[in-house]
């Protein structure tokens, strides 16, 4: 008796330590952002949603992808959240794939002026552009503050595209957001370059938006990145991932005013951002959400979400940023699409 006592002991051990009984989780490291596609996991977390799926969820905070993809590269995390620039180049430099589509922030990625700037004499200078202020002569020159190699760069460049200008007809200061604030405030710069919820800070300090992704004609999406093995070893796991993410877009989608209450208490709590209340509700009214079965459209469609990736890459190679061997590159990879991920979600939604 006693050895068989000991031999169900040693059992439930090593059950135990292989993960597999008293209700394990399965760890899933994520990394996100302060911003609105930033908030899903830990959402998760604080409903208990990750733990009654039979997840764990280690989040890693960066503020921008740029930082984030270093981490990629020292193979820290397995799924996350940012901008199509940090993702392309995720695609281009560690084969990442791009499993989903956070949001569409061509709105929210912007470009701001203090009420003095010259720029805000005139509007719609160029033909077909009617939102985006000043002359190409008074962009020219100009001193900006702006996180390379980002969405908010990509705004900038097409801007500057828009305007028959070029990087390289203006100065540019690579900054981080929270830094950039400070620093515009301090009086350095001319133009600075956000994206929510900063741009909501310039909006409260009475600066103002002289040009967005969107007033550049120049889609810019938000992207849910994974890692490379992650999808190919454990595809199952990132399904359960990914279902959980785009149940809380759905939540946001449905009843964005509750969904505000728990988006002030991330950027609050969590990020350590303190925001103007009444600017939160633009982050549901200009962040266009896509359903499953859309994003599943969107990322099949060769005329969406891999036409807008193909232009965003071209736009690079234009200014040098990338040569044109890394658009061939991304082109092979199909731009690290792969809507795989997202038809497993979309059949775990149908049995259930």
């Amino acid at each position: 008796m006693r050895k068989s006592f000991q031999l169900l002991a040693a059992a439930v051990l090593v059950l135990c330590f292989s993960g597999f009984a008293f209700g394990a989780e399965t760890l899933i490291r994520v990394s996100i952002q302060p911003c609105l596609h930033g908030m899903p996991p830990w959402w998760d977390i604080q409903e208990g949603r990750e733990k009654a799926a039979g997840l764990k969820f280690e989040l890693q905070l960066y503020p921008s992808g740029a930082p984030q993809n270093e981490a990629l590269a020292a193979n820290k995390w397995d799924v996350g959240a940012m901008g199509m620039t940090p993702s392309l180049m995720a695609v281009l430099r560690y084969d990442a794939k791009i499993i989903g589509i956070s949001n569409d922030e061509s709105e929210t990625n912007d470009i701001w002026v203090r009420p003095d700037s010259p720029l805000l004499k005139t509007k719609g200078a160029v033909p077909g552009y009617p939102d985006i202020y000043g002359k190409p002569e008074d962009w020219k020159g100009k001193k900006i503050l702006v996180a390379t190699i980002s969405t908010g760069h990509y705004a900038l460049t097409a801007t500057l595209n828009a305007l028959g200008l070029k990087d390289k007809d203006v100065q540019i200061t690579n900054i981080e957001q929270a830094q950039a604030i400070t620093a515009f405030g301090a009086g350095q710069g001319d133009i600075a370059v956000f994206w929510a919820p900063f741009s909501y800070m310039a909006q409260d300090k009475g600066w103002k938006k002289v040009s967005s992704g969107r007033a550049a004609k120049a889609i810019v999406p938000g992207l849910i990145v994974a890692r490379n093995a992650f999808v190919k070893e454990k595809p199952d796991l990132a399904a359960k991932w990914l279902r959980l993410y785009m149940a809380d877009i759905d939540k946001m989608r449905a009843d964005p005013k509750s969904s505000e209450e728990w988006l002030n208490k991330y950027f609050t709590d969590y990020c350590g951002l303190k925001l103007p209340r009444e600017f939160l509700k633009y982050e549901f009214q200009l962040r266009p959400l896509f359903p499953v079965a859309e994003q599943i459209k969107l990322m099949k469609d060769p005329q969406q979400l891999k036409s807008w990736a193909e232009r965003f890459v071209e736009f690079f190679v234009a200014q040098g940023t990338l040569k044109a061997q890394d658009l061939e590159t991304l082109k092979a990879r199909n731009y690290g699409i792969e809507p795989g991920i997202m038809e497993r979600v979309q059949t775990m939604n149908a049995k259930q």
